[in-house]
């Protein structure tokens, strides 16, 4: 306790000895002081940060966070929101909970050592591998895909052909949520497969998802039910939807819905058509036979020069040169056949046999309150089963039947309430509110430092020592000595001087 209250004397006295500036000084380095230590002690006890996944998409980063938020594991994003961290104590924590979400991708070796003593299966399968997994990133890139794993079989080479087996592979994926994959996908899928393995042509590759649905078929549309059910309902949704958005610009939201069944042919047929012409007519081949004998012994001359012919009419006058008769025979084929056109007609699956289309229209107005007429439209039912023809492409050769009825649509016109747009102040309201956070701040900044310079301790100037006479303050000086060397004999002139009375202190000053 002494030693308390000796420090505590100590500090009174160095306190009081202390000028205002310098007891503002000190007060102010201790605050330092307290707030570095508080700062150095909160830094010290904050959790390290590292990063559990990056490159997700927006999806991917809020199931991320939902998952961590639902197992009470503090998170950080960064600022584009694709990475997520977590603290380095709760990442196993972490790691386990989302083992459903993300797929921790296996690290690829950064090379591969090939020694004397080395193994030429275990570098092919290390080989393999590393394939696998850089397929498996690739197919993750496609905006439907979540997570991907390729399973590659190599062949085998052989000099006989019956010992040969094709390369395989298959592929298993994990698709998003409410994801649209078409089969045009899975063949990309695919032909990135087949292109990348060597020896692997398109129809060794199988694409599955995780729930066991097989993606391709070897066989085409014809074969694959699931995908003859999607393009039903494709074209089925395409053409409903052309023919009321008509109806929708012409008689308003909610007063029309028309469905459309379609009857589609998937077989993959190949005709061959030929076509003959009656009226036209080709020569295909023509056959001329000549044949000519004589009997006579002589033979007709005539003068050097003449042809045979004109020596055969001078003997055939003068009766020369022929002493029998001859004879000539001469025949002609032709044969003809009709033009005819030979066409090779491939019909693909997919083509429409038949359309059987339903609409209810409202034509008229639902009466109003007040008990007012009722305005009728100005189109009819037959302009409106026009129209949707039309739309739909209604074709009576295909023994097409529609059916249009005019009727009240109810309930449909609350549902279907016409967007409102947003109005310009809706653009600029949180602009708005940003600068008025900012002119507040700004006026409390204001009135912050008025207040402060209020606060301000006021100096009253006084008269200083420097106004007393010379040998007062040399006076002071040497009493002010003399009460450091001997105290206690200054201690009793005071005491004297404050017990004589007021006139007897007075008389001295006078006579001085």
């Amino acid at each position: 306790m002494d030693f308390l209250n000796k420090l505590t004397s100590q500090l009174q006295a160095l306190w009081s000895r202390w000028s205002a500036g310098q007891r503002v000084a000190i007060m102010a380095a201790l605050v330092l002081s307290i707030v570095t230590i508080g700062s150095v002690g909160f830094w010290a006890t904050r959790p390290e940060y590292v990063v559990l996944t990056d490159r997700l998409s927006p999806q991917q980063a809020a199931e991320v966070v939902s998952v961590l938020e639902s197992e009470k594991i503090g998170y950080r994003l960064n600022y584009a929101g694709s990475a997520v961290s977590v603290s380095k104590n709760s990442l196993s924590r972490a790691r386990l909970a989302l083992k459903d979400v993300i797929s921790v991708t296996a690290q690829e070796p950064a090379e591969i050592s090939e020694g004397i003593w080395s193994d030429p299966t275990l570098y092919q399968a290390r080989m393999n591998r590393q394939l696998e997994t850089r397929l498996g990133r690739s197919i993750t890139q496609l905006g439907s895909v979540r997570g991907a794993t390729v399973h590659l079989t190599p062949g085998e080479s052989s000099p006989f052909i019956r010992n040969r087996s094709p390369a395989k592979a298959s592929v298993i994926l994990d698709l998003q949520p409410n994801a649209m994959f078409s089969a045009t996908d899975a063949r990309s899928i695919i032909s990135l497969v087949a292109h990348s393995v060597e020896n692997l042509d398109a129809e060794n590759v199988s694409v599955l998802d995780t729930s066991g649905r097989l993606l391709s078929s070897t066989q085409g549309l014809e074969a694959d039910v699931t995908g003859q059910l999607s393009f039903r309902n494709r074209v089925e949704s395409d053409l409903s939807s052309k023919a009321e958005a008509i109806l929708t610009q012409l008689l308003g939201p909610g007063r029309a819905v028309v469905r459309v069944t379609a009857e589609i042919d998937f077989t993959d047929t190949q005709t061959r058509e030929i076509k003959y012409d009656p009226e036209a007519k080709v020569k295909v081949s023509e056959t001329i036979h000549s044949e000519s004998s004589s009997g006579g012994s002589k033979q007709a001359k005539g003068p050097v020069g003449l042809p045979p012919e004109q020596i055969d009419k001078l003997a055939f006058k003068s009766g020369a040169g022929s002493s029998g008769p001859s004879m000539k025979v001469e025949s002609n084929t032709t044969q003809y056949e009709n033009a005819k056109t030979e066409d090779t007609v491939h019909r693909v699956p997919g083509r429409i046999s038949r359309l059987t289309v339903a609409a209810v229209v409202q034509l008229q107005d639902e009466a109003a309150a007040d008990g007012k007429a009722v305005a009728q439209a100005a189109v009819t039912t037959e302009q409106i089963e026009k129209i949707i023809k039309q739309a739909v492409g209604f074709d009576s050769a295909r023994m097409d039947e529609i059916e249009v009825v005019a009727a009240p649509l109810v309930g449909n016109l609350n549902l279907l309430q016409p967007v409102v747009p947003p109005s310009t102040w809706d653009k600029y309201a949180p602009l708005a509110q940003n600068l008025s956070l900012g002119m507040a701040a700004l006026v409390a900044l204001i009135l912050g430092t008025l207040v402060i310079r209020r606060m301000k301790p006021i100096v009253v100037e006084t008269e200083g020592q420097e106004l007393l006479p010379a040998d007062v303050v040399l006076r002071v000086a040497d009493l002010s000595e003399q009460a450091l060397e001997n105290p206690e004999a200054v201690a009793s002139v005071v005491r004297a001087w404050l017990a004589e009375p007021a006139e007897t202190r007075a008389s001295p000053r006078k006579v001085a």
